[in-house]
């Protein structure tokens, strides 16, 4: 023991050529009860800080009439345990189901499905709280050669402790209605060409050409089409099929073009966006049933990379570039942004000559992406209730409003308290000249 109470210990090492090498070692006193209680202590508060990061999961696999769920508890995915599994239980009992086997702190996940959203509503009204994970990532991980409901449910529990898929944004309501009829709209679509392509290609097939200004969409253009050459009875049905398949499309089409009409002069938030360049009804209804509340989007950088018009970036090492577009995002909004885009190229607007600016340099294509991503940005600040500077000149603003009273038909205008036509478009310009 040396004066200062500091004892000496005494390491002999034996070394390669036979001696020994003594090592002298100070350590400092300790008590053996007071290092036992500290160790306790350590221990305890390890163990408390434990306790807290533990959490309890409830991995959901919703199909459209079961489900299977799974309790895990943990606070990675490596140690978390699986307290309790249930498969097969119909979908009506899913509100039962929760109040007996889950408790209100825990968090039950699910993932993005068809039904998805609505099952999460239905776990929020009895007072669980539901987070859904972005299908496209939680499909890549944990992939298994067995698969079954219960397997499922345990990796979207484990996928959510390993936080490598994100959470996907749940809308309210009415953001979910728009989002229904845009999908609704498009589906329209869609089968309006089909049908169209269809009805000319038989019409080809068999030698028939139709005369400049001849609408196949118009009631009365079958009775036209029959009348063309002799068609047989089995034909004639064919025709008869097409016609009427393109007439309904065209006729569900416009019902939907006056419902997103009435729905956008009704809220002057969103009737705001006609004063931005480009934007016509469709970009505009799809725009608000993407977005939803705009809040969500703390920067218009996040903005424009939802909708997928941020380029890719590439970096490695000492190499840093950019590429194309990755056709990632919403592509149906992506596409008509694009389609604005090119359309501002061509017309004189406050978008046009920097747009031909960037085309002088990087092509005409890239140039419509661009101005696409600008317009993008543009939207982003007239939603928050900024001031832009890519505004409709007036003449376009009042065409473009006289659309919208088209789209909703002399009688909704009548309806709405509007005498014609034009005195529609006079309230409605001195509304937005209004706003800064």
């Amino acid at each position: 023991m040396n004066p200062h109470g500091v004892s000496d210990q005494l390491n002999l090492e034996k070394l390669s050529s036979g001696c020994l090498r003594v090592e002298r070692v100070r350590q400092k006193p300790v008590t053996p009860c007071v290092e036992i209680v500290k160790h306790k202590t350590i221990n305890l508060k390890r163990s408390n800080i434990m306790i807290k990061k533990r959490g309890r999961v409830v991995g959901l696999d919703v199909h459209p009439d079961s489900f299977a769920g799974a309790v895990v508890e943990g606070s990675d995915p490596a140690s978390a345990q699986v307290l309790s599994t249930s498969t097969r239980v119909e979908l009506e009992r899913l509100e039962q189901w929760a109040l007996r086997h889950t408790r209100t702190d825990d968090t039950l996940v699910l993932e993005a499905s068809g039904n998805a959203f609505s099952v999460a509503e239905r776990l929020r009204a009895i007072g669980r709280k539901a987070e859904i994970l972005d299908s496209h990532r939680a499909g890549k991980v944990g992939k298994v050669y067995c698969a079954n409901d219960r397997v499922d449910a345990v990796k979207i529990a484990r996928i959510y402790l390993s936080a490598l898929s994100p959470i996907v944004w749940q809308p309210d309501q009415k953001t979910l209605e728009r989002r229904e009829v845009f999908s609704a709209y498009q589906a329209v679509v869609k089968e309006s060409t089909r049908a169209k392509q269809q009805l000319r290609s038989m019409l080809n097939e068999h030698c028939v050409r139709l005369e400049k200004g001849f609408r196949l969409c118009h009631p009365n253009a079958i009775t036209r089409l029959l009348r063309l050459r002799e068609w047989t009875p089995s034909r004639t049905m064919l025709l008869q099929q097409l016609h009427g398949s393109l007439v309904s499309a065209r006729a569900r089409r416009t019902v939907l073009r006056r419902h997103m009409a009435q729905e956008i002069v009704a809220d002057e938030a969103l009737l705001r966006l006609t004063r931005l360049c480009g934007i016509n009804l469709i970009t505009l209804y799809g725009v608000i049933a993407a977005v939803g509340d705009v809040r969500r989007f703390s920067h218009s950088k996040k903005l424009v990379a939802y909708l997928g018009l941020n380029p890719s970036v590439s970096q490695s090492g000492n190499f840093q570039g950019g590429g194309a577009l990755k056709r990632h995002g919403r592509g149906a909004l992506r596409a008509l942004l694009i389609q604005s885009g090119k359309k501002l190229l061509e017309v004189t607007n406050p978008l046009q000559k920097w747009g031909l600016a960037v085309a002088a340099r990087r092509g005409r294509n890239k140039a419509a992406v661009a101005v696409a991503r600008k317009l993008c940005v543009a939207v982003w600040h007239v939603l928050m209730g900024h001031i832009v500077g890519a505004l409709e000149r007036l003449d376009t603003l009042e065409t473009k409003l006289s659309k919208f009273a088209t789209e909703m038909g002399p009688a909704t205008l009548s309806a709405l308290g509007y005498h014609n036509k034009a005195d529609f478009v006079e309230k409605k310009l001195y509304v937005l000249r209004s706003y800064p």
